[in-house]
């Protein structure tokens, strides 16, 4: 079950749950859900830093 059919599966009970959770979806080329990861958001922040120095220079 993806993270789409659990929030509609889940509706209102889950919007009102109080539970945090620490999750981040994307789509991959197929249209599949991805977890994005803590180390996948540092990766981005490298490069996107690493072009703005280039920028720079």
């Amino acid at each position: 079950m993806n993270i789409s059919e659990q929030i509609l599966k889940r509706g209102l009970k889950h919007v009102l749950d109080g539970q945090k959770k620490n999750t981040c979806y994307m789509l991959d080329e197929n249209g599949r859900e991805v977890q994005i990861t803590k180390a996948m958001v540092v990766t981005v922040c490298q490069q996107v830093l690493k072009q703005c120095r280039n920028i720079k220079n």
